[in-house]
């Protein structure tokens, strides 16, 4: 009696979505089955650049990820293989909601003397971020406190992303003295879960000149503060 045992390669698939959007803190599980394969695969997860993170529960195909943080971003793939034919491999993309270094700058720059800052001129304010996801960033602009809207002579844009990415500017056209306040910039991401930027600009008259002040630029609690004239 003659048998014959008959063997395939293997083929598997993740019981995740691609790619997985996530706040940082939050616990990630990864889910791998196998859908075919004689003898049966063994599997493994593997990380794109570096190894798991050492805090990785693994069991069997399923991967679980504790508080996750920016640093366990990545794509993580799931690697089947039984030595039959060649191993198979599925991949997802782990992306960790962020904000991070805000900062701002002014058009005329006060730091350069030759730049005059003077009613009824334009004056822009610019404010960057980085975020992870881009796409997830919004802005909204503030004076004194009550939310700014576009208008004639307060124009908000936001700039091409493939050009600046995270960037919003104010302009304000024909300078005025009533234009003289705190201007907020907030930076947020739509899925949550992540505390704003907060950017302030204080433009006020001062002996006849225009003082502009980076009061504070809150993220995590921390401040950063800093003043000049024009």
């Amino acid at each position: 009696l003659v048998s014959f045992q008959l063997s395939s390669s293997p083929s598997i698939k993740l019981l995740v979505d691609d790619p997985i959007v996530v706040n940082p803190g939050e616990a990630i599980t990864l889910v791998c089955v196998t859908t075919g394969g004689e003898p049966a695969p063994s599997l493994t997860w593997v990380r794109s650049f570096g190894t798991l993170p050492e805090k990785t529960v693994l069991n069997g195909g399923t991967l679980t990820i504790p508080a996750i943080t920016s640093d366990d971003a990545g794509i993580y793939s799931c690697i089947a293989n039984n030595n039959v034919g060649n191993p198979a491999k599925k991949s997802t993309n782990i992306i960790v909601r962020a904000l991070k270094k805000g900062r701002f700058w002014i058009t005329p720059d006060p730091y350069h003397k030759d730049d005059n800052i003077q009613i009824g001129r334009e004056v822009k304010i610019s404010c960057q971020v980085e975020a992870v996801p881009s796409e997830e960033l919004t802005f909204s602009w503030f004076k004194n406190g009550r939310p700014l809207r576009s208008s004639e002579r307060m124009v908000i844009t936001q700039t091409d992303p493939d050009v600046s990415p995270g960037t919003t500017n104010l302009d304000i056209i024909d300078l005025k003295f009533t234009d003289f306040g705190t201007y907020t910039c907030v930076a947020s991401l739509k899925g949550g879960g992540i505390s704003d930027i907060s950017i302030d600009v204080n433009i006020s008259s001062s002996t006849g000149k225009i003082t502009f002040g980076h009061q504070r630029r809150r993220h995590n609690r921390t401040a950063v503060s800093s003043n000049w004239k024009a």
